[in-house]
């Protein structure tokens, strides 16, 4: 190993360690106030540590992977578009998670906090679409300078969250009414 493949294992693990904290970090807030009361909230709670504790795993496999030999090409394809449902499944979970949180029969959260809520279901539904549509295989094979409709989904999906939180305290500094 050189200092420049170090350097770029190391940013690898951080773009990695920045997806899992983000969900972490979601998911800690929703479960604080969503009580694990059903089979559906189990069974969802389980594919989402499965699409988390895998994630890893497939995004290891996209970074040491180039797809530029014919050999490697099916293998960087299969990867890329099951890390594009992995995500996309992670993100729809917590979507649904947050929704439920933010419905006002349930009084889960103080009413003055279920928009924002609701905006943070907008965010992750919209994010899991994207990824979810990144895994189609025609994705994989349209490019635009270089670059894969996949791989410009993903970061478009993190420009939808950026936004998200814009829109989110722009939201939360307008007075009421």
């Amino acid at each position: 190993m050189t200092p420049d493949g170090l350097y770029n294992d190391l940013g690898t693990f951080g773009f990695n360690f920045l997806i899992l904290i983000s969900v972490w970090m979601r998911y800690t807030r929703v479960m604080s106030v969503l009580p694990l009361e059903n089979r559906w909230t189990s069974l969802l709670n389980t594919l989402l540590l499965f699409d988390v504790s895998i994630e890893p795993f497939l995004f290891n496999i996209l970074r040491s992977v180039n797809g530029t030999t014919p050999a490697e090409a099916p293998l960087l394809g299969a990867a890329t578009s099951l890390y594009g449902v992995d995500l996309g499944g992670a993100m729809l979970i917590m979507g649904i998670f947050t929704l439920v949180v933010a419905d006002e029969d349930r009084k889960l959260v103080p009413k003055d906090v279920i928009r924002e809520f609701r905006i943070e279901a907008a965010v992750w539904t919209i994010c899991a679409g994207i990824f979810l549509v990144s895994a189609l295989p025609v994705t994989g094979s349209i490019g635009l300078d270089g670059q894969s409709l996949r791989t410009l989904l993903w970061v478009s999906a993190l420009g939808v969250f950026w936004v998200g939180r814009v829109f989110k305290r722009v939201k939360a500094a307008a007075p009421a009414g």
